[in-house]
């Protein structure tokens, strides 16, 4: 999943869901689920900081490892399969008051 928006206009947004297709040194080829052609994410730099006056500047790919997303997520999908998990009950004691 995309960490960062990179093109609006494209849908390469923050959140934006796809599978890896190739990992090389500089770049990451994505094939994102609503874009016809595979992606090459590069890393951007982050800047996080430390302390007043102390920040850390790191390179790194917007990119974070999903195996499921949330029903929020995927609320509005169109999908051809899904696995749902309801073995727990999803809303607990919020109701049954």
């Amino acid at each position: 999943m995309l960490r960062r928006n990179i093109d609006v206009t494209v849908g390469l947004v923050n959140g934006a869901i796809g599978t890896v297709m190739g990992i090389y040194a500089t770049r990451i080829s994505i094939k994102f689920d609503h874009i016809d052609i595979p992606c090459d994410i590069e890393r951007v730099t982050f800047r996080f900081m430390l302390s007043k006056n102390l920040y850390i500047h790191r390179k790194q790919f917007p990119l974070i490892l999903s195996h499921a997303i949330t029903i929020h997520k995927c609320q509005g999908l169109s999908l051809d399969t899904a696995i749902i998990d309801l073995s727990t009950d999803v809303f607990g004691d919020v109701s049954n008051p």
